[in-house]
Protein backbone atom coordinates (compact mmCIF):
# COMPACT_ATOMS: atom_id res chain seq x y z
CA UNK A 1 0.00 0.00 0.00
CA UNK A 2 2.88 2.44 0.72
CA UNK A 3 4.38 1.82 -2.47
CA UNK A 4 0.88 2.12 -4.23
CA UNK A 5 0.61 5.53 -2.24
CA UNK A 6 4.27 6.84 -3.34
CA UNK A 7 3.72 6.69 -7.05
CA UNK A 8 0.53 7.55 -7.06
CA UNK A 9 1.28 10.95 -5.11
CA UNK A 10 4.00 11.20 -7.97
CA UNK A 11 1.65 11.08 -10.69
CA UNK A 12 -0.71 13.50 -9.08
CA UNK A 13 2.40 15.96 -8.36
CA UNK A 14 3.77 15.55 -12.04
CA UNK A 15 0.57 15.94 -13.70
CA UNK A 16 -0.06 19.43 -11.78
CA UNK A 17 3.59 20.71 -13.13
CA UNK A 18 2.47 20.07 -16.64
CA UNK A 19 1.16 23.16 -17.52
CA UNK A 20 0.41 22.31 -20.79
CA UNK A 21 -2.01 19.27 -19.79
CA UNK A 22 -3.32 21.88 -17.18
CA UNK A 23 -4.08 24.66 -19.32
CA UNK A 24 -5.78 22.03 -22.14
CA UNK A 25 -8.48 20.37 -19.48
CA UNK A 26 -9.06 23.90 -18.10
CA UNK A 27 -9.72 25.32 -21.16
CA UNK A 28 -12.16 22.01 -22.47
CA UNK A 29 -13.49 21.78 -19.01
CA UNK A 30 -14.75 25.51 -19.28
CA UNK A 31 -15.32 25.72 -22.99
CA UNK A 32 -17.40 22.67 -23.71
CA UNK A 33 -19.70 22.63 -20.71
CA UNK A 34 -20.61 26.35 -21.36
CA UNK A 35 -21.53 25.60 -25.17
CA UNK A 36 -23.17 22.65 -23.81
CA UNK A 37 -25.33 24.23 -21.06
CA UNK A 38 -27.38 26.26 -23.64
CA UNK A 39 -28.47 23.32 -25.78
CA UNK A 40 -29.59 21.59 -22.27
CA UNK A 41 -31.32 24.14 -21.19
CA UNK A 42 -33.59 25.00 -24.40
CA UNK A 43 -34.59 21.29 -24.18
CA UNK A 44 -35.68 20.80 -20.95
CA UNK A 45 -38.58 23.63 -20.33
CA UNK A 46 -36.93 24.07 -17.28
CA UNK A 47 -37.87 20.55 -15.81
CA UNK A 48 -34.94 19.86 -13.12
CA UNK A 49 -35.22 16.21 -13.98
CA UNK A 50 -34.51 16.14 -17.26
CA UNK A 51 -32.00 18.77 -17.13
CA UNK A 52 -30.09 16.96 -14.85
CA UNK A 53 -30.34 14.01 -16.93
CA UNK A 54 -28.82 16.31 -19.51
CA UNK A 55 -25.95 17.69 -17.86
CA UNK A 56 -25.07 13.91 -16.63
CA UNK A 57 -25.22 12.78 -20.32
CA UNK A 58 -22.11 15.90 -21.03
CA UNK A 59 -20.25 15.37 -17.92
CA UNK A 60 -19.50 11.24 -18.72
CA UNK A 61 -17.76 11.89 -21.89
CA UNK A 62 -15.96 15.08 -20.39
CA UNK A 63 -14.42 12.72 -17.83
CA UNK A 64 -13.59 10.51 -20.40
CA UNK A 65 -11.46 12.80 -22.22
CA UNK A 66 -9.89 14.45 -18.96
CA UNK A 67 -9.15 10.40 -18.28
CA UNK A 68 -7.73 10.96 -21.79
CA UNK A 69 -5.73 14.26 -21.25
CA UNK A 70 -4.02 13.58 -18.09
CA UNK A 71 -2.84 10.30 -19.13
CA UNK A 72 -1.58 11.18 -22.62
CA UNK A 73 1.53 11.33 -20.96
CA UNK A 74 1.98 9.68 -17.95
CA UNK A 75 3.20 5.52 -19.27
CA UNK A 76 4.96 7.18 -21.97
CA UNK A 77 7.66 9.89 -20.08
CA UNK A 78 9.53 6.98 -18.54
CA UNK A 79 10.16 5.18 -21.93
CA UNK A 80 11.17 8.51 -23.43
CA UNK A 81 13.63 9.42 -21.10
CA UNK A 82 14.87 5.89 -19.91
CA UNK A 83 13.93 5.66 -16.76
CA UNK A 84 11.45 2.89 -17.43
CA UNK A 85 14.23 0.40 -17.14
CA UNK A 86 15.29 1.21 -13.76
CA UNK A 87 11.78 0.84 -12.59
CA UNK A 88 11.81 -2.73 -14.04
CA UNK A 89 14.79 -3.70 -11.84
CA UNK A 90 12.83 -2.64 -8.73
CA UNK A 91 10.78 -5.53 -6.63
CA UNK A 92 7.55 -3.37 -8.06
CA UNK A 93 5.21 -5.57 -9.73
CA UNK A 94 4.03 -3.90 -13.32
CA UNK A 95 0.51 -4.04 -12.12
CA UNK A 96 1.14 -2.19 -8.75
CA UNK A 97 2.63 0.65 -11.37
CA UNK A 98 0.04 0.60 -13.50
CA UNK A 99 -2.55 0.59 -10.12
CA UNK A 100 -0.90 3.77 -9.22
CA UNK A 101 -0.50 5.67 -12.02
CA UNK A 102 -4.12 5.14 -13.33
CA UNK A 103 -5.10 6.39 -9.66
CA UNK A 104 -2.84 9.49 -9.69
CA UNK A 105 -3.98 9.94 -13.07
CA UNK A 106 -7.52 9.67 -12.36
CA UNK A 107 -6.98 12.27 -10.01
CA UNK A 108 -6.68 15.62 -11.82
CA UNK A 109 -8.52 14.64 -14.05
CA UNK A 110 -11.43 13.83 -12.17
CA UNK A 111 -10.61 17.60 -10.07
CA UNK A 112 -10.90 18.90 -13.99
CA UNK A 113 -13.97 17.18 -14.28
CA UNK A 114 -15.69 18.60 -11.08
CA UNK A 115 -14.93 21.91 -12.16
CA UNK A 116 -16.64 20.92 -15.72
CA UNK A 117 -19.71 19.89 -13.90
CA UNK A 118 -19.81 22.49 -11.73
CA UNK A 119 -19.44 25.27 -14.50
CA UNK A 120 -22.54 23.59 -16.58
CA UNK A 121 -24.63 23.31 -13.54
CA UNK A 122 -24.05 27.04 -13.09
CA UNK A 123 -24.98 28.42 -16.70
CA UNK A 124 -28.37 25.97 -16.77
CA UNK A 125 -29.36 26.64 -13.21
CA UNK A 126 -28.76 30.60 -14.05
CA UNK A 127 -30.45 30.44 -17.23
CA UNK A 128 -33.37 27.82 -15.89
CA UNK A 129 -33.53 28.83 -12.31
CA UNK A 130 -34.06 24.73 -11.53
CA UNK A 131 -32.06 23.83 -8.33
CA UNK A 132 -30.45 21.07 -10.45
CA UNK A 133 -28.00 20.52 -8.00
CA UNK A 134 -30.00 18.55 -5.13
CA UNK A 135 -31.18 15.90 -7.74
CA UNK A 136 -29.30 12.98 -5.88
CA UNK A 137 -29.11 10.75 -8.92
CA UNK A 138 -26.86 13.40 -10.71
CA UNK A 139 -24.63 13.71 -7.35
CA UNK A 140 -24.56 9.83 -7.77
CA UNK A 141 -23.33 10.02 -11.05
CA UNK A 142 -20.79 12.64 -10.31
CA UNK A 143 -18.99 10.77 -7.23
CA UNK A 144 -19.60 6.98 -8.23
CA UNK A 145 -19.87 6.44 -11.78
CA UNK A 146 -17.96 9.12 -13.52
CA UNK A 147 -14.65 8.48 -11.24
CA UNK A 148 -15.25 4.88 -12.22
CA UNK A 149 -15.00 5.98 -15.68
CA UNK A 150 -12.05 7.83 -15.47
CA UNK A 151 -10.32 5.27 -13.93
CA UNK A 152 -11.16 2.80 -16.72
CA UNK A 153 -10.01 5.29 -19.26
CA UNK A 154 -6.68 5.88 -17.77
CA UNK A 155 -6.24 2.45 -17.37
CA UNK A 156 -6.74 1.28 -20.20
CA UNK A 157 -5.03 3.98 -22.17
CA UNK A 158 -2.03 3.23 -19.17
CA UNK A 159 -1.96 -0.72 -20.18
CA UNK A 160 -1.50 -0.15 -23.61
CA UNK A 161 1.05 2.44 -23.39
CA UNK A 162 3.01 -0.14 -21.41
CA UNK A 163 2.63 -2.71 -24.05
CA UNK A 164 2.92 -0.75 -26.96
CA UNK A 165 5.58 1.28 -28.98
CA UNK A 166 5.56 4.96 -29.42
CA UNK A 167 3.68 4.73 -32.51
CA UNK A 168 1.10 2.08 -31.77
CA UNK A 169 0.34 4.22 -29.38
CA UNK A 170 -0.03 7.17 -31.10
CA UNK A 171 -3.36 6.04 -32.75
CA UNK A 172 -3.74 3.73 -30.13
CA UNK A 173 -5.32 6.38 -27.49
CA UNK A 174 -7.39 8.14 -30.47
CA UNK A 175 -8.99 4.42 -31.09
CA UNK A 176 -9.93 4.11 -27.59
CA UNK A 177 -11.08 7.42 -26.88
CA UNK A 178 -13.65 7.71 -29.51
CA UNK A 179 -14.28 4.01 -28.71
CA UNK A 180 -14.87 5.13 -25.07
CA UNK A 181 -17.04 7.90 -26.17
CA UNK A 182 -19.37 5.73 -28.80
CA UNK A 183 -19.46 3.14 -25.68
CA UNK A 184 -21.45 5.66 -23.30
CA UNK A 185 -23.77 7.17 -25.93
CA UNK A 186 -24.36 3.62 -26.69
CA UNK A 187 -25.36 2.52 -23.70
CA UNK A 188 -27.12 6.28 -22.70
CA UNK A 189 -29.18 5.43 -25.64
CA UNK A 190 -30.14 1.70 -24.22
CA UNK A 191 -31.05 3.26 -20.58
CA UNK A 192 -32.13 6.49 -21.46
CA UNK A 193 -32.59 9.63 -18.91
CA UNK A 194 -30.97 9.54 -15.69
CA UNK A 195 -32.48 6.59 -13.51
CA UNK A 196 -31.03 4.05 -11.28
CA UNK A 197 -31.16 1.20 -13.43
CA UNK A 198 -29.15 3.58 -16.20
CA UNK A 199 -26.79 4.23 -13.11
CA UNK A 200 -26.18 1.17 -12.53
CA UNK A 201 -25.70 -0.20 -15.96
CA UNK A 202 -23.35 2.81 -16.33
CA UNK A 203 -21.42 1.98 -13.40
CA UNK A 204 -21.12 -1.73 -13.98
CA UNK A 205 -20.20 -1.08 -17.51
CA UNK A 206 -17.33 1.12 -16.01
CA UNK A 207 -16.23 -1.48 -13.80
CA UNK A 208 -15.63 -4.46 -15.95
CA UNK A 209 -13.73 -2.29 -17.68
CA UNK A 210 -11.95 -1.16 -15.38
CA UNK A 211 -10.99 -5.08 -14.48
CA UNK A 212 -10.27 -5.52 -18.05
CA UNK A 213 -7.52 -2.93 -17.84
CA UNK A 214 -5.95 -4.51 -14.62
CA UNK A 215 -6.01 -7.76 -16.11
CA UNK A 216 -4.28 -6.60 -19.23
CA UNK A 217 -1.95 -4.86 -17.13
CA UNK A 218 -1.21 -7.54 -15.37
CA UNK A 219 -0.46 -9.93 -18.37
CA UNK A 220 2.28 -6.99 -19.73
CA UNK A 221 5.35 -8.35 -18.99
CA UNK A 222 8.97 -6.54 -18.24
CA UNK A 223 10.90 -8.61 -21.40
CA UNK A 224 7.44 -6.83 -23.94
CA UNK A 225 8.10 -3.27 -22.31
CA UNK A 226 11.89 -3.32 -23.17
CA UNK A 227 11.27 -4.27 -26.37
CA UNK A 228 8.67 -1.11 -26.95
CA UNK A 229 11.60 1.28 -25.66
CA UNK A 230 12.76 3.85 -28.56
Amino acid sequence: MKTFGVIAGREIRLAFRNRAVLITGFIFAIWFPVMSAFGIAAGASGDAGILAGGIAAITLPVGVFMGYIFCADAFLREKRDGTIETLLCTPISLRRLWEGKAVGVAVPAYLATLLSASVTIAVVSSLTGARIVIEPLLLLHITVVIPVWIIAAAGLIGAAQLALGMRENQILGFVLIFGFIFLIIGLQEAAPGLSPMAEGILAAAGIALVALARFIAGRVTKERIVLTIP
